[in-house]
Formats: C-alpha cells, structure tokens, sequence
C-alpha cells in the first residue's frame, strides 16, 4: 500500500463526522486515545515472531518512535494529524490481500461507538440510509441505554483483567443493509476487538467474593454492589477499539426461516412469505421467486388444493385451464417415479413441446423455471419452484447456495402435508360419522323431518335431535400397561445411542483433520449435545428430528465438502441421521411397531366380533384408538323398537364383554414373543348401574350421554382408568386380569355368577378379588371384582 495523506485519504476516510461535539468520547469513565498499547503489540511480536515479520514490525515500531505523539496521548480533534500512523496500523492488522473498498475495518476510541477513521467501505456502508441495526439498539439506542451498556461491558473488562473473571456473556451486534444494485438486504456483524485497549486502575483494588459472583454479575447485569466496590472513577481506559464487519448474510437467512418455521406456526401466509423470504436472501438474485408445492394426497391420489397448493406458481398458473390442470395431474404422476432436479433458464417452444404442462408458466409471464425434488426421511414430499420474469443465468450457483436451507423447506412441506391431513380428518369429524345399520333408521327419520320442515320454515327451520332412551352402555378399555413411561423410556434410550454415536463419530472425524478444525468440531457437537439433552428432559422427539434434519445434516455436509480427509465417518453420521437409522431411533422404531401390532390385532378382532353383537340384539358399537382400545356398546329396546329387548339380551352381553375381554388377553399375551418390544396389558370394565339417555352430538358427530343425569357415566368411565385400591398404591388394572368396576350390590351378584360360569368355561382361575376404590374427583363409592385369565 502506498503512504501519503493525499493517497490515504482517496482510500480511507478519516470519519470525522463521528467526533462528539464536547470531545469528551463518553461521560462514563476516563478515556485516552492513545497509540501505547499498541507499540507494546509491536515490542512483543518483535521478540516472538520469525525474522522476516520481526523486521517488518521493527520498521513499523520505528515509524512511530519518529512521532512524539507515540508516547503521549492523542487529542480527539488532532487525530486527523497522524494519518500516516493509521494507516500502518492498518497494514499490520488487516490481511495483505484485503481490498479498502471491500474490506469493513474501522477504528474508534476506547469505549465509544463513535468511529475516527476507517474504510471507505466500512464508512459508506454503516453510514448509508440503507443500513440498520438488528437483534440490538447500539447504534441507535437512547443515550442512557447505551451509557448502561457501556458500563456493563468496562466492568467486564476490569473483572477480567484484575480478577480473571472471564466473562462468556456476548451480545451480537447486526447491521441490515439493503443493497442498491441488487435490491436485497445483506446481514453483517459488528465484532470490536479491545485488544488494544488497556483499563488502568488509580488506586489499590478491593478483594470479592469468588464463591457468589452473582453479587456482582446478575442476570448478565452489573449490580449497585460491585458499582460501590469498583467506582469507574477509579479507573481510566487508554489506546483504540478496532472494528470489523462481517458478511454473514447467509448465516442470517437460514436463521430466518429456522425461527420462521418456530414461531409462525398459526399464520400460513406470514409463515410462506417470511419462508421465501429467506431463501431469496439466500439466493443472492432479486428477479427470482419463490413456489412450493407439498405432494397432498387422498387415497393415494393427487390432490391440489386452493390452500396450501396456491404457493406453487406451476398450479396457480394452471388453474385457469382444466386442461392445463389435467396436465399437472399426469405430469405429477410421472414426476414422482422419478424424481429429479430441472431446469428451464428459458422457457423456449422447445421447451414448451416436450413439456406442455410448462405453458401456463409462459402465459403468466414466467420466462425462466427451475424444479427440486424435496425428501423428509427419504420419501419426496414435494417440491420446490425457482422461477423469474426474467430468463435467469448461472441457475446452477443459485441452486447450490439454497441446497443449506432444503432439509427447512422439506420440514415446512411435510407439516404442510399433516395438517392437511388434520384438515380432512377434522372435517369427516365434523361433517359425518360411520353410521351403522343399527341406528341408520334414526336418521332418516330425523332427516325426513327437516326436509319437510324447511319446505315451510325454509332457513329458520332447525335439524331435531338424533337421541336413544333407555340403553344400556357396555363400557370396556383395553390398555398398554405404562405406554408413556414406555415412550420416555425409548425416547432415552435413543438420544443415548445418539450421543454414543456423535460423540465415537466426532473423535474419529478430530482424529483426521487440523487441530484448528478439530477444535471448531468439537465446539460444534458440544452444542448439539446440549440441545439434544434439553429434548430429552422435554420428551419431544419432534424437536430432536428438526435439529438433526435441520442444522446437524447441513452442517455435516459442509464438513464433508471443506475436509475431504475425513468423508468416511462423515459420511457414515451423515447417512445414519438422514435415514433416521435404527442406530438412533431404534427403541422408538420398536416401541411404535408393538404398540401398532397390539392395535392392529385388537382392532381386527373387535370388528369380527361385531357380528357375534349383532345377533344378539341390534346396538351400537363404538371403538376409539388410545394406546390400546375403548369401546362404548349402546343397546336396549328404543334401538330397535319393532324388536322386543329382553333381560337375556342384556346378559348376553354382558357375558361376551368378560369372554371377550379373555380373549384379548390371550391375544396380546401370543404378541409377546413376536413384537420387538414386550408390551402387556391391562383389562378394564365399567358397569353402570342403570339405563341411560345419548343423543348424537351435531358439533362433535358421535353419541354422547344425554342429561345431567347421566352424565356421571361419561364421569366415571374418564376417572377410573388410572384408578387405586383404596389405601394402598396398587393399581386396579394389572396386566393378565380384568378388572370389573361396580358401584351396587345387585352388580357384584350378577357378576360373580358370570365369573363363576367363566371359571368352569376354563377362561379365568378360582377365586376373586373384591375390592373397594379411592374415591376420585366426584365419585365415590366405587368397589371392583377382579380376575385372573387363563394362559
């Protein structure tokens, strides 16, 4: 670089307008621009570095000797004097290969945010109308609050120097700049480097009290204590702060759309739209847009729905034309047997012959068109669209600069596909139930007299009520014994093997790249390990995946990229988590699949004994899936009134409830030595002591009790699952028995002569347990029988 104030002056820019009018740099402690601090750089680096740079920084130390000013202090409005000086200091502190105009360096005095000289970049940058500050208020902040701040970070510096405290409290500090030339915002991040700062104490210091810091520090602020122990008075700052911004526009906009996925859950639009944001940060080009579309399905056919579809510009496009969407369909269908990245830089009539499904695009306007292929767990979940007005070159670079956020947008488009699910599960929920030929004739009755009623109220006129007096409920639950200790259990047991696997991969991948690298690694993964502990104390292993899809798979390919030498066990990790192998999810894998298979069996037997129930006497039979079975079973005489309900039926249900309860538990028991995980089960039945009133609930489309009165059933049947044996810890329910619940005297003779007549059928072993309950939440009096099953 060539000397000269003149030459100085065209590349770096002494910002002078930065200089408080007062002079006085802050009114928070004593402060001395000063060159001291680092001359003493220079002298040590002389005596500790090779012979080549020790005579540079002899050069340079001797420059300085030459102006007085080296062993004094600098005057604020003098600074513009030492232009020569500055700019060594730069020669020493920058890179060789830096470029003024492109490099963000900048000096200021100690303790103040008020820069005197710097870059032009820098200077232009942070001084444009353009630029702002994020995530803080320091540059913008009130006077007190940044006087505040100031104080906080001095006593830091003292702690640190005086007491060796080391403070690892740092608050970042981001400018948002909007580019002219490209019309996007670019992220840098202000690090001031006090090196060159030395705090000076007037007078001797007090000891403190190293066991209960927090006196001092609290909550990351000074406290009046340590203020009153270590009055800044007695303290004065002398030399420079040096000032480096740093691009990490990249870094900010993956961080954008991370918290976007977070906290924008309820609002779509807002979600999509700050989504697409990101990515055209990241993608570094203005003219291009943004589509995604999730790959939504009922029964396994496409569908492209108003919603969630309308972010894919290829169907807004298309919907204009039933022909055009036709073409969509068949296109999609073929596209997802093979799935692959295209490209369109220019949507020519080429391309337009051998895609016809594109010409929608070109009638929108669209001129260039690009299509990724997005996986979750390996199953494509859509895609997502890049696409211009303009006919867009170096699509490829584009391309690879958004590959980083592609496991976040796979993320937003497999939750795009589960709430679609919810949306037409919450609908059949709502609009419609499983009628059953039993109770089907009710509403066609029902419906016959809305129809006539609206003929002659029209719109005021109002649906009746679909309601059964008199039935009998049947109520038994089918229960995996300890299903959540089960699921945190697996839950454990795999984070556990993931920290076995991360901790065995990293020493392996330290062992084969720089000590530098290694250090960076391992402060990598020692986060992750902090991370993954915290969604081990919170059970969710939903927040585990998206940290492993979301920053642990990225970061791991830009390991592979940047150390070759160490791709195998990279790529060995790598592999494990995006195939969420059974190495890291295998107890959960295990858990699920027996739990799926104790289900699947349950619910498979139940729907062949509907037949067994149907011939008895017409009712209505209800299952709902927990972890395990509940069933409700209605019957009596206004079911079926044109059929005489008669005491035997009632028996003879009751009768197949216990037989059939033996049965699951032969079921579940012939599960245990073909499931990968052991699961038992517990038997539950609730007899009620009298007839009740349902109704069909219109809101919630299903039956429910009907009637104060009868609400203690729906009471009960809640309460009882996790019931005790009064005055003691047992719990009613035990795997291999059933436990028959009963309030009255009648109930437990007819049940002990049903357990009798079971025991001589061979189903359950002599003898009977009675027992008396705790009393719950607006229920006492419970007792129960209980019984031991046959194996």
């Amino acid at each position: 670089m060539n000397s000269g104030s003149d030459l100085l002056i065209k590349y770096m820019k002494l910002g002078l307008t930065y200089i408080p009018e007062s002079h006085r740099i802050n009114d928070v402690i004593e402060t001395r621009l000063s060159f001291r601090p680092f001359i003493t750089y220079l002298q040590k680096h002389i005596s500790t570095s090779n012979e080549t740079k020790a005579s540079f920084y002899r050069h340079i130390l001797n420059e300085f000797y030459k102006d007085p000013v080296c062993s004094s202090n600098i005057s604020i409005e003098d600074v513009g004097k030492h232009a020569k000086l500055l700019e060594l200091i730069y020669t020493v502190l920058s890179p060789l290969t830096a470029d003024e105009k492109d490099h963000y360096w900048a000096m200021a005095a100690p303790a103040s945010k008020n820069v005197f000289y710097g870059t032009e970049a820098y200077i232009q940058l942070v001084n444009s109308v353009n630029s702002s500050e994020l995530d803080s208020k320091y540059i913008f902040e009130q006077k007190e609050q940044f006087r505040n701040r100031l104080i906080k970070v001095i006593y830091l510096i003292i702690l640190e120097k005086y007491y060796g405290i080391t403070s690892l409290n740092s608050e970042k500090m981001v400018y948002s700049n909007l580019n002219a030339q490209t019309g996007l915002t670019r992220y840098f991040r202000l690090d001031p480097d006090t090196h060159f700062v030395e705090v000076m104490n007037k007078t001797n210091l007090p000891a403190l009290d190293f066991e209960h810091l927090d006196r001092y520090i609290e909550n990351g602020q000074v406290t009046e204590e340590l203020k009153q122990l270590l009055p800044l008075s007695d303290f004065y700052l002398e030399g420079f702060t040096v000032i480096t911004l740093e691009d990490v526009t990249d870094d900010y906009a993956i961080e954008i759309i991370k918290k976007t996925l977070i906290e924008h859950s309820g609002n779509q639009e807002l979600l999509y739209d700050r989504f697409k944001y990101g990515l055209k940060i990241l993608g570094g080009n203005k003219d291009i847009e943004f589509g995604m579309l999730p790959f939504l399905s009922v029964n396994n056919k496409f569908v492209f729905d108003d919603v969630d579809c309308s972010r894919s510009v290829l169907i807004r496009a298309a919907r204009k034309s039933k022909k055009s969407m036709e073409s969509i369909y068949s296109s999609a269908a073929k596209y997802i047997t093979n799935p692959e990245k295209r490209i369109y830089p220019a949507i020519t009539d080429e391309v337009l012959f051998n895609n016809p499904h594109l010409v929608p695009l070109r009638n929108l306007g669209i001129k260039s068109y690009s299509v990724i292929p997005v996986f979750y767990n390996q199953n494509i979940v859509g895609t997502l669209e890049v696409y211009s007005s303009e006919e867009v070159e170096h699509y490829e670079y584009i391309l690879s600069r958004l590959e980083e956020a592609i496991p976040l947008v796979a993320q937003l488009l497999q939750n795009s596909i589960e709430q679609f699910k919810q949306k037409i599960d919450n609908i059949i929920k709502d609009k419609f139930t499983s009628l059953q030929s039993s109770v089907q004739w009710k509403f066609n009755e029902v419906a016959l007299e809305y129809f006539r009623s609206s003929n002659m109220a029209g719109d005021e006129a109002a649906i009746g009520s679909v309601a059964f007096h008199d039935v009998y409920p049947l109520y038994g639950s089918i229960d995996i014994r300890n299903s959540t200790i089960e699921r945190n259990m697996a839950l454990s047991n795999d984070i556990d093997n993931l920290l076995d696997l991360l901790e065995a991969e990293m020493a392996h991948i330290c062992a084969l790249v720089s000590k530098e690298d290694a250090a960076k690694i391992e402060s990598k993964f020692s986060a992750w390990y902090e991370s993954i502990d915290v969604y081990l104390k919170l059970s969710d292993p939903g927040l585990l995946n998206l940290l492993l899809q979301s920053e642990v798979v990225p970061h791991l390919s830009g390991l592979l990229k940047n150390n070759p030498e160490a791709a195998a066990p990279i790529t060995r990790l790598k592999s494990i988590i995006e195939k969420d192998d059974h190495e890291i999810s295998g107890y959960r894998t295990r858990l699920e699949t027996s739990i799926q298979a104790i289900n699947s069996s349950l619910n498979s037997y139940l729907r062949q004994e509907r037949k067994k129930l149907k011939a008895i006497f017409p009712c209505y039979f209800e299952t709902f899936r927990t972890d395990g079975v509940e069933y409700d079973l209605y019957t009596g005489q206004s079911i079926k009134p044109d059929m005489s309900f008669t005491p035997e039926h009632l028996e003879a249900f009751r009768l197949w409830q216990l037989r059939s309860m033996c049965e699951v538990v032969h079921i579940t028991n012939g599960l245990l030595g073909s499931t990968p995980r052991p699961l038992h089960t517990t038997q539950l039945i609730y007899v009620n002591p009298h007839a009740i009133n349902i109704s069909f609930r219109n809101d919630e489309r299903h039956f429910d009790v009907d009637g104060a009165y009868n609400i203690r059933y729906q009471i009960v049947k809640k309460r009882i699952d996790k019931v005790h044996v009064k005055d003691t810890d047992e719990r009613l329910t035990q795997p291999g028995k059933i436990a028959i619940v009963y309030f009255n005297n009648d109930d437990l003779a007819i049940y002990t002569r049903y357990i009798k007549l079971c025991q001589q059928e061979g189903l359950l072993y002599d003898g009977c347990e009675k027992l008396d309950l705790e009393e719950l939440q607006g229920v006492t009096g419970l007792k129960a029988l209980r019984v031991t099953v046959k194996v």
